[in-house]
């Protein structure tokens, strides 16, 4: 596979057939650069050209920024998308052109141990979906005929080239910046409370911290009947939002001890979801399950970064720690289902979303440095 730097990743792999707009990433811990000529080649056998109709800017996004020497560069990001298939590879028989299609940043291969589980999002042979290229180790992106790196999906651009199995295709006509977010907020924080939580009808949750993903959790709780949801988060305006999406009490953690507030109106919830990826709250979470509870860990941490659990309380009241990965997600079972929550009213997404253009993408992630946004979605023009 091609690695940043080498004579193989500064070509363009493949012929560009079109131009667009894309916001780059150039260098860590700066701004990205938005182009007005990222040049995109066409697909090749089992690809889709996605033409966008909107991208999610999600914190995943932004680590990749701050957190250096993740990715090679330069990189498009923006894993959370929706749009229309524009064109097709030789071989595709899933979507066809003028699909409306929600875009999966993991591209499971269908064959490895975890495929065959039933456990998509921890497929093991993605190939160069997860390192900057395609499944094939190569790039359909470019500058001048310098190779540009995908970033799975690479939502932050008019056009987009993904894997079959990434465009996963939807009959419905909600608006684009909705299903976007089925892309990964709301796929993260329901699937954390349906499928990997597994939350039962009278259970108490707690949902620690309340952005795009916490909010999502907190709905899917709600869904799955949950008795009694606290969200506990800094800001009182996500507070407001999260009692509008289902939370029966909310915590203020500027004001007082969440851990405290938590266990004083449940003894300790069956489920507490850490939404955040900071060590500070995950020992929270920790803390604010009872007997039997379990906690489920959202948010992304650094890998350097650890925490320290008190085991013998965890033992002696069997008190469980999971991982949720992409809301342990299956887009075939599980995304007609969001999709029909969706236009049921079940599940509700305008009340938390902040339509913005691609060049405001900058801007947006200011606002999740200081927490102030629940979602913001590039709405392409034309979409």
């Amino acid at each position: 596979m091609p690695t940043p730097g080498s004579a193989a990743a500064v070509l363009c792999d493949h012929r560009p057939v079109r131009t667009c707009r894309a916001a780059i990433l150039e260098a860590y811990d700066a701004p990205l650069v938005i182009r007005d000529d990222l040049e995109v080649a066409g697909p090749e056998p089992g690809e889709v050209l996605v033409r966008l109709g909107a991208s999610g800017v999600c914190r995943s996004d932004l680590h990749s920024i701050d957190w250096t020497d993740r990715l090679p560069l330069p990189s498009m990001l923006g894993h959370e998308g929706a749009g229309t298939v524009e064109a097709v590879g030789t071989g595709v028989e899933s979507v066809r052109v003028g699909d409306r299609v929600v875009m999966a940043w993991v591209a499971p291969c269908g064959t490895c141990r975890m495929c065959r589980r039933e456990r998509p999002a921890l497929c093991t042979e993605q190939g160069g979906y997860e390192a900057g290229f395609m499944v094939d180790g190569t790039s359909r992106y470019s500058l001048q005929g310098q190779t540009v790196h995908h970033y799975s999906c690479s939502t932050f651009s008019e056009y987009a080239v993904i894997p079959e199995v990434a465009a996963i295709r939807v009959e419905t006509d909600l608006p684009w910046e909705h299903l976007a977010l089925i892309g990964c907020a709301v796929t993260t924080g329901v699937g954390a409370a349906i499928n990997t939580a597994r939350v039962r009808p009278g259970d108490t949750v707690a949902v620690v911290g309340c952005g795009g993903v916490g909010l999502s959790a907190i709905q899917g709780a709600r869904i799955a009947g949950a008795s009694r949801i606290i969200a506990v988060d800094t800001q009182t305006s996500k507070l407001a939002l999260a009692r509008t999406f289902g939370a029966t009490d909310a915590v203020d953690a500027a004001t007082a001890d969440p851990v405290e507030a938590v266990r004083e109106l449940t003894g300790g919830v069956d489920h507490a979801f850490e939404a955040l990826g900071l060590l500070p709250t995950i020992d929270q979470a920790i803390r604010m399950t009872g007997r039997g509870g379990q906690t489920t860990l959202i948010g992304m941490v650094e890998a350097h970064e650890l925490t320290e659990i008190a085991t013998m309380p965890m033992i002696v009241e069997e008190r469980a720690i999971a991982a949720s990965w992409y809301g342990t997600f299956v887009p075939q079972r599980d995304w007609p289902k969001i999709v029909g929550w969706l236009e049921s009213g079940d599940l509700m997404l305008d009340q938390m979303i902040e339509r913005i253009a691609l060049d405001d993408v900058n801007t947006a992630f200011d606002r999740i440095r200081t927490s102030e946004a629940a979602r913001q979605v590039v709405v392409f023009d034309g979409a």
